[in-house]
Parts: structure tokens; C-alpha cells; sequence
């Protein structure tokens, strides 16, 4: 008993010679632990587009739409950070992303800054559903 003493002693000192000092400021993990891939990028720069969309809207008194436009990324020729992330469902919704932006593009109004929203959200639904809450912020309500 006494061996299993000192092993659990040992061990705890062991694990403590790792841990912080409470005066240490705390590391903070990366904003892209695992590097940013062309297709990554791409899209933290619509989401940035899709943000200042919303917030020059808002500042106008009016909250028009006329004039604004979207940037169209080609996301199937773009590299992903992992291979399994551009899948059929991917495949099958980056055409209606493509489609919801040009429509914008043509007559930009809420309803189709929604509907690039929406493309965003039903992409990742079947691809990589971590942003979706992020996303869904970026809908257009009607100001009373």
C-alpha cells in the first residue's frame, strides 16, 4: 500500500510540473488551427462581405439595396482544408450559392441577400455544420 502511495504522489507532481503558473497569461489557440486553405479563406471573406452588406444597409437611413453586389468565389475550383469537406453535397449546392449571388447581383433586395444566406446555410448543412449558427446572424429582418 505504501508503493501505491508514493506512485500516487510521484504522479501528481509529475502532472503538475506542466501546469501554468496563475500569473501566466492563458495561451489562446489559433483562429484557424488547421491552417487556411484557399476554399477557407474564400469563405471567411464572404462572410465578411455578407457583414458589411448588412451593417451598410443598416446605416443607410433608407435601408436600400440598390447598388450593392456580392462577390461570386468559384468554390469548386477552389482548394479545401480537407479533402472529404468538398463531397456530393457540396458539389450539388456551390452551383445554387453561384446562382443565389447572381440573382442578387441582377436586383439586389433582402429576400435575395436571404437567399445567399440560405445557400451558405443549406451548403454546410451536409458539409461542415460549425459556422451554421454564425451564418443564420447574417439574415436580413426588416427593421420597424
Amino acid at each position: 500500500m505504501r508503493t501505491v502511495v508514493h506512485w500516487m504522489v510521484a504522479g501528481c507532481l509529475v502532472a503538475s510540473c506542466g501546469t501554468p503558473e496563475p500569473s501566466q497569461s492563458p495561451v489562446l489557440a489559433p483562429a484557424q488551427p488547421n491552417g487556411s486553405s484557399a476554399l477557407a479563406s474564400a469563405m471567411v471573406a464572404m462572410d465578411d462581405q455578407l457583414q458589411a452588406t448588412l451593417e451598410s444597409v443598416m446605416a443607410d437611413p433608407n435601408h436600400a439595396w440598390e447598388g450593392r453586389s456580392l462577390r461570386n468565389h468559384e468554390l469548386l475550383a477552389l482548394e479545401p482544408t480537407a479533402p472529404n469537406m468538398v463531397n456530393a453535397h457540396f458539389r450539388a449546392q456551390a452551383p445554387l450559392y453561384a446562382l443565389a449571388i447572381e440573382q442578387f447581383n441582377e436586383s439586389p433586395s433582402a429576400d435575395r441577400f436571404n437567399a445567399v444566406v440560405d445557400a451558405c446555410t443549406n451548403c454546410h448543412l451536409g458539409t461542415c455544420p460549425g459556422p451554421i449558427e454564425r451564418i443564420e446572424k447574417r439574415t436580413w429582418t426588416a427593421v420597424n
